[in-house]
């Protein structure tokens, strides 16, 4: 060091060994962020009932707009079954969102009245829930 402050030699010294310190705490900061990043699992939303009974409402009603051929002068109630609408490829398998071991189970009534066509969706999933008015009878 010379009576004018720091020289040359000393400024270099200085900055390569912030140079360094700065690429050792990026790769530990990096390293940290990719350890956490393959440790965490992926954060899923928990699936309501309610949404596995909308989910089968919409799977009906598009196989309906598909193949509905029928009279809009005579009333006409009837039941569109889960495994109907999973076999026909309108509806994916439906899990219990409290038991991933249970398929649940269940209908839409498609009820036409002349203009007014309305859907009801019925579902079971064991016996963790089951929505009011299910009739085993609707399934088949």
């Amino acid at each position: 060091m010379n009576a004018n402050g720091f020289g040359l030699k000393e400024f270099i010294i200085i900055l390569a060994v912030v140079f360094i310190a700065m690429i050792i705490i990026m790769s530990l900061s990096r390293s940290i962020v990719e350890d956490e990043e393959t440790n965490s699992e992926p954060i899923q939303e928990k699936v309501t009932y309610q949404e596995l009974e909308h989910q089968l409402k919409k799977a009906a009603e598009r196989y309906q707009n598909d193949t509905y051929q029928g009279n809009a002068n005579n009333k006409e109630v009837w039941s569109l079954s889960y495994s109907m609408l999973k076999e026909k490829g309108y509806l994916d398998k439906i899990i219990d969102p409290n038991d991933k071991d249970i398929e649940c189970q269940g209908y839409v009534e498609f009820i036409q009245d002349g203009a007014i066509i309305s859907y009801q969706p019925y579902l079971k999933c064991g016996s963790n829930y089951k929505t009011e008015g299910y009739d085993d009878n609707n399934l088949e």
